[in-house]
């Protein structure tokens, strides 16, 4: 499974400590801030497959620093999870339309956060062994492989 990079981004200490030895524990590389401004400025200084940003962090909120990554120039736009203690379908709603690709609502099961976790290293791994057999096919046969592939597809509009 690949090792994920983490930026979590969560103001209050004891749940950040929790998510971060948590994330450690799963084999996580974690990088932890406090707000959603060293949030941006850490982003962009790395690359991270998965940020888990909590709703309410300070001087930008998870909710605008969500929206800030998927319109940033960011070198890989990472995976997003919002957190927030307020459960209503239109703070969900809100949240999906910012760009977060889930949310979990606090107090979390650690259980929930480690399934959706481990789903997103193996989609990562899955990818990067695309990518490694790519790499190592000859280029005319990928072009092949790529026209065979989108012939069957108009073929079944």
């Amino acid at each position: 499974m690949a090792k994920l990079r983490v930026l979590i981004a969560e103001e209050e200490s004891v749940s950040s400590t929790l998510l971060k030895s948590s994330l450690h524990y799963w084999g996580c590389e974690v990088v932890a801030v406090t707000d959603g401004a060293q949030a941006c400025q850490t982003l962009q200084a790395g690359n991270f497959d998965l940020c888990i940003l909590d709703w309410d962090t300070p001087k930008v909120s998870g909710l605008e620093l969500c929206q800030w990554i998927r319109f940033a120039d960011l070198k890989s736009q990472p995976h997003v999870i919002l957190l927030t203690s307020k459960h209503d379908s239109e703070r969900i709603l809100s949240a999906y339309r910012a760009g977060a690709n889930d949310f979990l609502t606090k107090p979390y099961r650690l259980e929930d956060l480690r399934t959706r976790v481990s789903i997103l290293a193996q989609k990562i791994s899955r990818v990067e062994n695309i990518h490694r057999e790519v790499s190592r096919m000859d280029p005319l046969e990928c072009y092949r492989l790529d026209l065979a592939f989108h012939t069957k597809a108009l073929s079944r509009l």
